[in-house]
């Protein structure tokens, strides 16, 4: 009996050996925006903003519309507006939108309501001018400090989800802080080195020697078909 049971395993290994066994399985797709995957370390210095070149999208993103890199760098990390885990599968993908509806008042009020506050020389006590700061006759008061409002607590805001981005994303390729407190580092790296700082993130997230860059798109990386979408099934092959 022990006989006709070895040469039963002998006779299942030799059919398996020579014909394979095609397994249908649901696997979690590659992030189809990192073909190379640097873990434990920045791929580029905080002062590297210039290795793609100065035109690099990323780049001018960073200096001229950084909300919108923000947006996309959040995106591709699939966190929310708020910089927080997405709690639903479909919840990032609303982050661009609301980062750029966000930035679009911000603009649209400082343009309507922006009233700057006249300097004026006088006279002082000890016969020297002394500069002064006064309300400006063509318009109310309430609307410089409204439209100086907005553009800060946009300005808050941004530096808040930065410094949770950056923590996001040392956090996922294993980047250890240089000091023993990482979040001070983030936040210095946000409030000194901003633009920096958001370019380096860029190229942590992206293959940018592989990829293309993009400025008006939801990720800032060419497209990719969504798996998100559909139940992909590949075939594994089992020698």
């Amino acid at each position: 009996q022990h006989v006709e049971v070895c040469n039963s395993i002998q006779s299942l290994l030799s059919t398996m050996s020579k014909e394979p066994v095609i397994i249908a399985t649901e696997v979690t797709p590659l992030d189809g925006n990192n073909n190379t995957l640097v873990i434990g370390r920045w791929k580029s210095g905080l002062c590297s903003c210039f290795k793609y070149g100065c035109c690099h999208p990323a780049l001018c993103c960073a200096c001229f519309f950084s909300p919108i890199l923000m947006a996309q760098l959040l995106t591709r990390m699939k966190l929310t507006w708020l910089g927080a885990p997405s709690s639903a599968s479909k919840e990032y993908k609303k982050t661009f939108l609301i980062v750029l509806a966000l930035s679009i008042i911000n603009f649209i009020i400082y343009s309507i309501f922006y009233c700057p506050l006249k300097v004026v020389k006088v006279n002082g006590y000890n016969g020297e001018n002394d500069i002064v700061v006064v309300p400006n006759e063509d318009c109310s008061v309430w609307q410089h400090y409204l439209s100086t409002t907005c553009s800060a607590l946009l300005g808050l805001y941004t530096f808040f989800v930065l410094v949770r981005l950056r923590y996001a994303i040392r956090t996922k390729y294993h980047i250890p802080a240089s000091g023993n407190n990482g979040v001070c580092e983030d936040c210095c790296c946000i409030f000194w080195c901003g633009w920096c700082s958001t370019v380096q993130m860029a190229h942590q997230t992206a293959d940018y020697d592989q990829q293309a860059a993009y400025c008006c798109n939801t990720t800032g990386l060419p497209p990719v078909i969504d798996d998100d979408e559909n139940n992909v099934m590949i075939k594994a092959i089992v020698v």
